[in-house]
């Protein structure tokens, strides 16, 4: 397990089996702060790179009760959340065990937890950011979505 600690300035902290994986805050004029935490495990300190975040994209690869090794669930995503009181909270990365438990669910769960809106990333998904943040989704059409593919099981 690699951890490495990097400066505020830099692409942030993480804690995975891969020493390359890091997380971002990307400061947008007019905009405001994004946080996007990468594939990580939980580890104190690591709400902290992230506070003052208007959005906050958290990889949440497994369910409630499914921990592994260099990954959250939903569980480290709400000590995060809570910590960082962002306006919004986007899951993302979900594993097959998320993918089958409903995604839609499990961020629920985080939301009613701590109150921040949160949802589950989704194909084709699109945030419009001004004075409110606003969820879209592209028109393209992609070669398929995870409902498709879940169909097909």
């Amino acid at each position: 397990m690699a951890t490495k600690k990097l400066d505020q300035q830099s692409p942030h902290t993480t804690s995975h089996t891969d020493p390359e994986t890091v997380g971002f805050r990307f400061q947008i004029p007019e905009i405001g702060a994004i946080g996007y935490t990468a594939d990580t495990e939980y580890f104190e300190g690591l709400e902290d790179e992230y506070k003052g975040v208007r959005i906050l994209i958290i990889s949440v690869m497994r369910p409630l009760g499914s921990p592994w090794t260099g990954h959250m669930t939903p569980k480290e995503a709400i000590k995060i959340i809570d910590a960082v009181k962002p306006e919004m909270a986007i899951a993302t990365h979900f594993g097959m065990k998320m993918i089958y438990s409903g995604p839609n669910y499990e961020v629920k769960h985080i939301e009613e937890k701590t109150g921040v809106p949160t949802i589950a990333a989704f194909d084709g998904m699109r945030l419009r950011i001004g004075e409110k943040i606003r969820i879209g989704k592209t028109n393209r059409n992609n070669h398929g979505s995870m409902e498709d593919f879940l169909k097909r099981q």
